[in-house]
């Protein structure tokens, strides 16, 4: 997990310097974290996050982009909730955040993918769309045999859209499956893994992991070798 927390912590600390693709960002963290209930006639938006530095910077945002508040409590360890969690909750304006941020159509329909507003908009937007799906529910694991970059999705709709944006990046190997019941988007070509690491802007995370690809690309030939030495020599 140690490529995953470094990965996010990276991004963290990005902040994109156009509202668009802040928004972007934004609305998908939320698609992929948030839950909308009524309680008692009133909208109220709740989003869990493991670390406290995302669950801040979604609080910061929200707040910056709409000048909506939302608090940060944290759930503590217990039963099965294996480590601590961080609960971001908005009560007051709930609604308009989830209309302002394409969560739901003017409407007041659920959007159940991606908002078509992000999915249709620029490369850059693009970026941003899978910027924050990686901060909200990615995985990377190390080179090798079962590398992979993945995204557990909250629908297929979403799975299907972050694919559409993948083939728009120019990262074709990018496929939806469901496991056990979750729409993942799992990439594993190698060379596609680095490419849409550099486009998020995941610069160091994306120079170490090829640093990995390529020790591991030597040692795999060399053990080769040897194998082909000793199958001679018998």
């Amino acid at each position: 997990m140690a490529l995953t927390a470094d990965l996010k912590y990276e991004l963290i600390k990005l902040r994109p310097s156009k509202g668009e693709l802040r928004l972007a960002e934004l609305s998908v963290i939320l698609r992929f974290t948030a839950s909308v209930h009524v309680i008692n006639a009133t909208m109220v938006l709740e989003a869990e996050f493991e670390s406290s530095q995302l669950a801040g910077r979604v609080k910061s945002e929200i707040k910056e982009l709409f000048g909506i508040e939302s608090r940060v409590d944290i759930l503590h360890a217990s039963g099965v909730r294996k480590s601590s969690r961080h609960n971001l909750r908005v009560v007051k304006q709930a609604d308009l955040l989830v209309r302002q941020t394409g969560l739901y159509y003017p409407t007041g329909k659920p959007v159940r993918g991606i908002h078509s507003r992000f999915v249709s908009d620029s490369v850059d937007v693009a970026a941003s769309v899978w910027r924050g799906a990686l901060l909200a529910q990615g995985s990377l694991t190390d080179p090798g045999r079962t590398a992979s970059l993945e995204i557990s999705c909250p629908s297929n709709e979403a799975a299907s859209s972050l694919v559409g944006l993948a083939k728009r990046l120019g990262v074709a190997g990018a496929k939806s499956r469901e496991v056990r019941g979750v729409h993942r988007v799992v990439i594993r070509e190698g060379d596609d893994i680095s490419k849409l690491l550099e486009l998020v802007g995941a610069a160091g995370i994306q120079s170490r992991w090829d640093q990995l690809r390529a020790k591991r690309e030597v040692r795999t030939t060399a053990n080769r070798l040897a194998n082909f030495d000793d199958a001679n020599l018998r």
